[in-house]
């Protein structure tokens, strides 16, 4: 392990300006590793917007990949054309024949991987759903998820594949091509996985079976809004506004007025954590035609209803009694 929490919690709260410089510091170790053959892997969305930036203060002609996936909010798309030097790849299948052949991404990539292998009768895979998993003192292990084993009883299909199909596979295919090595803008923080990858492998993982830097990983989503809103660039319209607002304990904080989350349109990863109105009832009043298609065409409208999450936004239904 190249890192501890210890570690990660003591760099997120660095200054933002301490967190600058080291993030830099590291876009030009990779940079200069691979003789500038690299590239930023931007969605549009607010925190490859900040890597962006932060990339091209140091090196303005660095390019940018975006995968057109069909599934993005489609502001981000027409946000990710305002930019130069950005090239556009396309994966080879569609969300609809992927959530056919493998399944619905729900609750979470790590879940619905564990669903997915536990239903193929993987050994690991099962211990951990029948909350079995043992670690190495013999106590019950903290990745055991029985909570969630309800849904191998669920009448649709249940894959973490979705993400490779959708990006990951043009990008690999893009890196075979290009011999270009990616720089991407994920968060420690946004998830378990993506935290025991920053221990394992830190920010630039040269050692990795295939090259990635994660400049980002030990920035807190408050650093990515502070930034955003100190240097005014611009950023996809979907979030609105940033502004000021306070935690329970009166602790200041930043949020947007929009959408705290802009990945595919469609992905159910994280929504039973979200407060009402959550991201497909939003979607039912900002993109009536997006949400029509994913809750009926679809049929995530069953998944949602079968995880018990709600996805009618019931103000809306109110008012066009």
């Amino acid at each position: 392990m190249k890192h501890t929490r210890q570690d990660l919690k003591i760099m997120q709260g660095w200054s933002l300006e301490r967190k600058i410089r080291v993030t830099q510091t590291r876009i030009m170790e990779w940079y200069m590793r691979y003789d500038g053959q690299v590239f930023i892997s931007f969605s549009g969305g607010k925190d490859s917007t900040v890597l962006l930036d932060l990339a091209r203060r140091v090196y303005p002609d660095i390019p940018a990949v975006y995968v057109d996936t069909g599934l993005e909010y489609p502001e981000l798309r027409d946000f990710v054309k305002t930019k130069d030097n950005v090239i556009w790849l396309r994966p080879r299948y569609p969300f609809p024949q992927i959530i056919e052949k493998y399944g619905y991404p729900i609750i979470s990539k790590e879940i619905s991987d564990v669903i997915n292998g536990a239903r193929k009768g993987q050994p690991y895979r099962l211990a951990r759903i029948n909350g079995e998993l043992l670690d190495k003192n013999g106590k019950k292990s903290i990745y055991n998820c029985e909570n969630y084993k309800y849904l191998l009883d669920a009448p649709f299909k249940i894959s973490a594949r979705c993400c490779y199909h959708m990006k990951k596979a043009p990008l690999n295919k893009f890196e075979k091509q290009t011999g270009r090595h990616p720089i991407t803008g994920v968060l420690a923080c946004e998830s378990k996985l993506r935290e025991q990858s920053w221990f394992k492998f830190g920010c630039n993982g040269f050692e990795r079976k295939r090259p990635l830097s994660q400049p980002l990983a030990f920035w807190l989503e408050e650093d990515i809004l502070r930034y955003l809103k100190m240097t005014g660039i611009p950023y996809a319209p979907i979030y609105g506004d940033i502004v000021e607002s306070h935690k329970k304990d009166g602790t200041p904080i930043l949020k947007t007025t929009g959408v705290s989350r802009s990945g595919c349109m469609y992905c159910m990863y994280g929504v039973h954590l979200e407060h009402e109105p959550n991201r497909f009832q939003l979607m039912q009043v900002t993109h009536p035609r997006q949400y029509d298609y994913c809750i009926n065409k679809l049929g995530c409208g069953a998944v949602l209803d079968y995880i018990g999450v709600p996805y009618r936004n019931q103000q809306l239904e109110v008012d066009h009694c």
